[in-house]
């Protein structure tokens, strides 16, 4: 799956009504965060707040757009979002409200909100970082989410990314650090969250997995290689085997590795393209089995 850098705002504030705003607002929040002031030429608080909210726009650019509102001139949105006063602030993010405040906040407060709802300033370097990742150029990567670590210690961006170079180097407890340290809540700020949360999903798949394409000493020994065996199959890309063996071990034996044909169906469904057709037929394969 593909992660890709949100084109820049210019800093200046644009214009929405009724009849764009789902364009300008709704669609564009998918690509950046944006900032909607709700105002009217006759609420004296909208002439203290906007022009600090376009100050901030300038300062914040390329990690939030501002979009100015008219009231008076868009009815419909006052209705649909019940905006019963002004000025109302709403921070949208993947089509969805993130945050927002009533009144005139002081220039210190607007700062704190945005830096409470805003990803940091390194997630674009780390989204860059991912990309060189998927393209194959590990060495580059590594350098980069190192580079992002040592100033945002939590960036999830590069928690995920490392995290997969881990696994790579099979360093498996390295990498099970790494996913400890994620505040999903965190991702919920960034656009490309979707993309993340299914990176985060295959890094521990293939935690699950690598952690189990050795037979386990303590286990039944021709179904802990068989297990093994399987694991190694969804590795290797062969998840259709995978998938029917595992699918097996929950017919028959569902105390076996504490259900361990259900988690490693469940990995190899992390693995997979969200839609493919065989996440669509085993999961109706499992869920007959576990509700019949």
């Amino acid at each position: 799956m593909e992660i890709n850098i949100a084109p820049e705002g210019s800093g200046e504030a644009i214009e929405a009504t009724d009849q764009d705003f789902e364009a300008k607002v709704i669609h564009r929040s998918q690509e950046i965060p944006v900032l909607v002031d709700f105002w009217a030429p006759w609420c004296e608080p909208c002439k203290t707040l906007t022009p600090v909210l376009e100050k901030l726009a300038k300062q914040y650019e390329g990690r939030v757009e501002l979009v100015k509102v008219n009231m008076d001139e868009s009815p419909m949105l006052a209705q649909v979002l019940r905006i019963q006063s002004i000025p109302a602030v709403k921070l949208f993010l993947n089509g969805a409200i993130q945050d927002e405040f009533m009144g005139a906040y002081p220039e210190p407060e607007v700062v704190q909100f945005l830096e409470n709802n805003l990803p940091s300033e390194a997630v674009e370097d780390a989204v860059l970082g991912m990309q060189m990742l998927q393209q194959g150029d590990s060495a580059g990567a590594a350098r980069i989410f190192e580079q992002v670590l040592a100033s945002d210690p939590k960036n999830p961006v590069a928690l995920i990314g490392s995290g997969h170079l881990r696994v790579d180097d099979g360093d498996l407890d390295g990498a099970r650090e790494l996913v400890a340290q994620i505040n999903e809540v965190d991702l919920e700020k960034i656009t490309e969250r979707q993309q993340l949360e299914r990176l985060l999903g295959a890094l521990r798949a293939r935690i699950y997995l690598n952690g189990h394409v050795e037979p386990a000493p303590e286990q039944p020994t021709e179904k802990a290689g068989k297990f093994a065996q399987a694991c190694r199959a969804a590795l290797e890309g062969n998840h259709g085997p995978a998938l029917e063996t595992f699918l097996e071990f929950v017919r028959t034996d569902r105390k076996f590795m504490d259900d361990g044909g259900r988690l490693a169906m469940l990995a190899v469904f992390d693995l997979l393209p969200q839609g493919h057709p065989l996440v669509m037929e085993y999961r109706q394969k499992l869920s007959s089995i576990l509700f019949s």
